[in-house]
């Protein structure tokens, strides 16, 4: 008979997650042991076992949530902005605000993947085509009728724009977030829309 989830699993399990993502992103995932993440979480191996049967279960449900609140926030934020413009301005809003949010699960995202069997790295690299996805398709509204080839370079240099900061953007620093993502979006803007077909 299967076991009864309690009513604070999910909660449960998140504590885990964050705990685990700290670790993995002091320790590095290789490193880290699930002995580790137990002691970081002030629990037992075996209460761990029972929300994640193994260390590529607990980091494959970490990124697999990561990337889908990443992109269920982009679709949002883009859905009610007007303009190409302003839509891409809300996507590098979003975008820089999800992943400080959990800037320690979007770096393992970055760096962790390739740990992970071929079978459980498929969904996250599905998720990420996903993402990569909707960026290419709001660019080429903001500049169409440019080479095909272009568009994907854009959209790797936005999004690796994006990712960077997490690795050197202090949230508390000189720089406020708000600029932070003005910023970003001005420099993109200025040197894609001078893009000519």
């Amino acid at each position: 008979m299967p076991r009864v989830r309690s009513d604070d699993y999910e909660s449960k399990a998140q504590a885990i997650m964050d705990c685990a993502a700290a670790l993995f992103a002091k320790e590095g995932y290789p490193s880290a042991k699930m002995q580790d993440v137990a002691q970081a979480c002030g629990a037992t191996k075996s209460m761990l076992y029972h929300y994640f049967p193994t260390k590529d279960d607990l980091l494959f449900a970490m990124l697999k949530e990561h990337l889908e609140r990443v992109i269920a926030g982009l679709d949002e934020a883009v859905s009610t902005a007007g303009t190409p413009r302003e839509r891409l301005m809300a996507l590098v809003q979003a975008y820089t605000q999800k992943s400080a949010q959990s800037r320690r699960r979007h770096v393992i995202a970055m760096n962790d993947v390739k740990y992970l069997p071929k079978a459980k790295q498929a969904p996250l690299i599905e998720l990420q085509r996903q993402l990569t996805q909707s960026v290419s398709a709001l660019i080429r509204e903001l500049n169409p009728g440019l080479p095909e080839d272009v568009y994907k370079p854009y959209t790797m240099m936005l999004i690796g724009m994006l990712n960077w900061t997490d690795f050197w953007y202090k949230p508390g620093g000189a720089m406020k977030p708000q600029e932070l993502c003005d910023r970003i979006s001005r420099l993109f803007l200025k040197g894609f829309l001078a893009e000519k077909s």
